[in-house]
């Protein structure tokens, strides 16, 4: 048994070996499953994109016991979110970017249930790329982005949960990317700045990092993994901060794309928990996608 595991370990060795010095095939779209992308669209293209998110929370956090704890038997809360999502490039350089989500929320407790369904938060950017070298396949853009409280989060019904954060919101991301034959090697940095919600809270800022690797095994299919973090800092009212409000997640987040045809592409994204601070999570997420270019 151990020889046989030592033959598929070197078999697995070369075939890696062999896809760096495999002529680079145009994959084109090589696009990033989860995450932003580094690369602009070619000028008058476009690209739609949708995603259905679910979160079935069974975790929250308790400030006596300073960790995740499991979610009361008498309490049940879901998040289903669907994502549509807009790109166009205005030039090869400046891609403008449209997130549109939709939002169903439910929180049953003791028989009780508050719910909130309609449009989410807004979100709209410029995508530019200022530096790229085509002979190593390496480019550098970055993201300018702003959060729109578009999602309903005042005049809530007793029954109701909100949609959004109530405030407008605004941020950059720098995001390097370099391509090595099959694999794609992309980082990216992000930092959003929150204002005041309608209820007077600062919310805190928000911080994220990202790794993602990718290998194109073909013009069809594609396998990516990706290390999140991201980091909430604490909220604060009349300049005083609000107790247990930072929270952080880290996430690792196996996706897979498999391409029918020149344009249509399907996702399927799983990121796990293995790291959260939160009012409320879970272990892992669900998302699923359709891609769309033309």
């Amino acid at each position: 048994m151990n020889k046989i595991r030592q033959n598929l370990l070197l078999i697995l060795f070369l075939i890696m070996i062999s896809s760096f010095s495999t002529p680079v095939q145009k994959l084109f779209p090589r696009p990033p499953l989860f995450g932003i992308p580094a690369k602009t669209l070619p000028q008058n293209h476009w690209v739609f994109r949708g995603y259905w998110i679910n979160n079935d929370y069974t975790k929250m956090w308790s400030p006596v016991e300073d960790k995740m704890v499991d979610t009361p038997s008498n309490l049940d809360f879901t998040s289903n979110v669907v994502w549509g999502k807009v790109r166009y490039g205005i030039t090869n350089k400046l891609t403008f970017i449209l997130n549109v989500p939709y939002v169903r929320k439910s929180l049953i407790k003791n028989n009780l249930e508050k719910s909130g369904s309609g449009l989410g938060d807004v979100i709209g950017a410029l995508l530019y790329k200022f530096y790229s070298n085509k002979k190593d396949r390496f480019l550098l853009s970055a993201l300018f982005f702003t959060k729109s409280p578009v999602g309903k989060s005042t005049d809530l019904l007793p029954n109701e949960l909100p949609l959004g954060t109530g405030s407008f919101d605004y941020g950059a991301s720098i995001l390097p990317e370099k391509e090595f034959g099959r694999w794609d090697l992309r980082l990216s940095a992000f930092y959003l700045i929150r204002g005041n919600n309608n209820t007077g809270i600062d919310l805190g800022d928000v911080m994220s990092f990202a790794w993602s690797t990718a290998y194109n095994f073909s013009k069809k299919l594609i396998f990516e993994n990706t290390f999140y973090y991201k980091r909430i800092f604490e909220n604060s009212k009349a300049g005083k901060n609000l107790t247990d409000s930072d929270t952080y997640l880290f996430q690792i987040i196996p996706a897979i794309q498999y391409r029918f045809g020149s344009s249509f592409f399907v996702q399927a994204v799983l990121p796990v928990n293995l790291i959260q601070k939160r009012p409320f999570g879970n272990p892992y997420e669900t998302w699923l996608g359709l891609y769309y270019m033309i």
